[in-house]
């Protein structure tokens, strides 16, 4: 290699050094409004919700959800959109979910994660006054 092509590589890497290292070694500053303490981030609740309707799974629009903590703390209302889904976010914890149409309810018991970023349920109303669950009907009176 000639001198001038060292001096040159030289002077280069001299310059890179001079104007990069500094860039990358700026000391990492806190977002303003930080205040130390982790932020508990939860999930979003999505599914759908179904019935049977003349012997075909149908999706519900419009039925009616709520969801409540279990200390009850919390509680959430949605509905379902026009092909019977739902979407909520909810923080980290223990949560009963009631959706009701018409004169149906169901009801499940759901845990939210802190590291969750979705739980997915898909819930199928039982209806009572169907011929399959009559046995149900004639084991309560």
């Amino acid at each position: 290699m000639s001198r001038k092509t060292l001096t040159a590589v030289a002077l280069l890497l001299t310059i890179y050094i001079a104007f990069m290292l500094p860039s990358v070694t700026v000391a990492y500053r806190m977002p303003p409004g930080y205040s130390g303490t982790p932020i508990k981030y939860g999930g979003w609740l999505i599914g759908k919700v179904y019935m049977e309707i003349r012997h075909y799974m149908q999706a519900i629009p419009w039925a009616k959800i709520t969801i409540t903590s279990t200390d009850g703390a919390t509680t959430k209302v949605t509905s379902t959109n026009g092909q019977g889904g739902y979407r909520i976010y909810l923080p980290p914890g223990e949560y009963k979910v009631t959706v009701s149409h018409s004169r149906y309810t169901q009801e499940y018991d759901v845990t939210i994660r802190e590291d969750q970023i979705y739980r997915i349920l898909n819930i199928i109303i039982e209806r009572p006054d169907m011929p399959e669950f009559q046995d149900r009907l004639a084991h309560n009176k």
